[in-house]
């Protein structure tokens, strides 16, 4: 309790004690009320408890490490979840102490220096930040650029969304052949522009990236990107806060450049064309990367971006998380894979740059440096989205949970991974586990082809037969270049921070013609990058 007095706001504990914690509610009325919605024990509950917070002998603290992956980021109550983790580590001070911690597991590289924006973040942050998907299929926007990613297949509810991002881009698409093809760059740039104007849904895509991706398909301009190993490239895994340095081995194909060198002549031609009617200050805005000749130039620059982190190790909490100033390429390779831990503090003694192995051991990043706490939202039932499929004839119309995630044979969306043969032909089509009680009732085997579908979407996955699932429930692959369980998720997102529920839906599966014996003799399982 003192660690709490001391380093915690606790005018909002009480608020968090009776919004979260259910202090008011009876303590065996509120464990039956766990046990029914988690389905664990509270015997199994109370020793997860006393394992993360019961002292030892000695009345010596335990010291737990809290992690948390995808399951709980891209779930219903995002913001609400992530809070009750934290809280909790908090709550039995297991932040700032050797041995524990609190954070996500994976190992990401994360964006560190980022433009400001009109939404930067939660409701309590300014946001909750613009939802584009919805924003694009609403018919919003006349310019949609695309870099490093492949919405077609990888954003929720990606059946609906492909299918009117491509009836946007094709308006735009028709309308340029209508009358002849323009002739030149300016008239085609002026046809564009009379288009865009003239149908208010008409939509023009450019897509930035190293390969011809799906979401390349509907693309009116593909602006070619040097790939890793390409360009100099320095990144902060979200896990350990490293900061390294990945040197350039190569030099990228073809007219292809680094992202930072595409924003920079873009940005330098919007300036120049903003100039030319006397827009000064708008022009000042683009003109961002008009010193950057080098990576390093924009590296450099990004940390100018950051406050001054001249301070002691007790203050290190006021730091950005990603803070690097003073940071340079040379001492990233005088550091190798060891790197340094952001926030990069300069040490006011000796003038040093030192990395931080551990956050918020003496104080909380907060203007008192007091932890603040935050009552979590009672349970509202289900958004509409989902709860359809819970009511009537549509819960025995879709009588299975589905939940999404990676694959460990492909990375992310296989960009890469699709074009090697030894990974296409481990992992040839999307899969789906199911629990070996569901597939005996409904009579399937692993290799077996099955149609999962709902009201968003539809795939065809290849069986797993796993008791990896409980029965009731599917799991199925996100990425997957023949076929996407993000189809089949729902465009739902946390009001409070626009984060996609990849995790939860319901769906029904029925089998199909043919298995994979079939399917390996009669169709090439190596991607063939054809469109048409």
């Amino acid at each position: 309790m003192a660690y709490l007095q001391a380093r915690t706001d606790m005018a909002l504990f009480e608020e968090y004690k009776q919004k979260s914690l259910k202090l008011g509610v009876p303590y065996a009325e509120f464990m039956r009320e766990v046990e029914r919605i988690t389905g664990v024990p509270r015997a199994q509950i109370e020793k997860a408890a006393d394992w993360i917070a019961k002292p030892k002998a000695g009345r010596f603290k335990r010291r737990t490490l809290t992690i948390y992956e995808k399951g709980i980021i891209w779930n219903m109550k995002n913001y609400d979840q992530v809070a009750a983790i934290v809280q909790l580590a908090v709550l039995t001070h297991n932040i700032g102490r050797p041995g524990t911690g609190c954070g996500r597991q994976g190992g990401h590289q994360e964006g560190y220096v980022r433009p400001p924006a009109p939404t930067p973040g939660s409701i309590y942050r300014g946001g909750p930040p613009v939802n584009v998907d919805k924003f694009l299929t609403d018919g919003k926007g006349k310019f949609y650029w695309v870099i490093a990613n492949d919405p077609y297949l990888s954003t929720p509810n990606n059946q609906v969304f492909r299918k009117r991002i491509h009836e946007r881009t094709e308006k735009l698409t028709r309308a340029l052949g209508e009358g002849g093809e323009p002739g030149t760059i300016g008239e085609r740039v002026q046809k564009i522009l009379d288009v865009l104007y003239k149908d208010p849904d008409a939509l023009f895509m450019v897509v930035q990236d190293i390969y011809m991706t799906e979401t390349a398909r509907d693309a009116h301009l593909i602006l070619p990107a040097a790939g890793w190993g390409e360009a100099n490239d320095t990144s902060i895994n979200c896990n350990s806060r490293l900061l390294r340095l990945y040197e350039k081995f190569m030099d990228p194909p073809g007219e292809a450049k680094p992202d930072w060198e595409i924003f920079k002549w873009v940005g330098l031609r919007i300036a120049e064309l903003y100039r030319a009617e006397g827009k000064v200050q708008e022009a000042l805005k683009f003109e961002f990367g008009k010193n950057w000749r080098t990576d390093e130039d924009v590296f450099l620059a990004g940390a100018e971006e950051f406050g001054d982190n001249r301070v002691s190790e007790e203050d290190e909490a006021k730091l950005e998380a990603e803070n690097y100033k003073g940071v340079t390429y040379a001492l990233l390779k005088q550091l190798g894979q060891k790197g340094i831990q952001t926030p990069v503090r300069r040490d006011p003694k000796t003038g040093q740059l030192v990395g931080t192995v551990r956050r918020y051991t003496h104080k909380f990043g907060t203007p008192d440096g007091k932890f603040k706490w935050y009552g979590t939202d009672d349970w509202e039932g289900y958004p509409q989205e989902v709860a359809k499929y819970l009511e009537g004839e549509k819960a025995r119309q879709y009588p299975f949970w589905l939940t999404t995630g990676r694959a460990q044979t492909i990375w992310q969306t296989a960009y890469h991974d699709r074009r090697l043969p030894e990974k296409a032909m481990a992992l040839p089509l999307p899969y789906v586990e199911v629990n070996p009680e569901d597939a005996k009732r409904l009579g399937l085997q692993s290799g077996d082809l099955v149609e999962v579908y709902n009201e968003e979407g539809n795939g065809t996955f290849l069986v797993y037969v796993t008791d990896a699932v409980k029965p009731g429930m599917l799991f199925l692959v996100m990425y997957h270049w023949r076929g996407t369980s993000n189809s089949l998720v729902s465009g739902y997102t946390d009001p409070k921070t626009t984060i996609p529920w990849y995790k939860g839906t319901r769906a029904a599966l029925r089998k199909v013609a043919g298995a994979i014996p079939s399917v390996q003799a009669t169709a090439s399982l190596l991607q063939q990058n054809r469109f048409d």
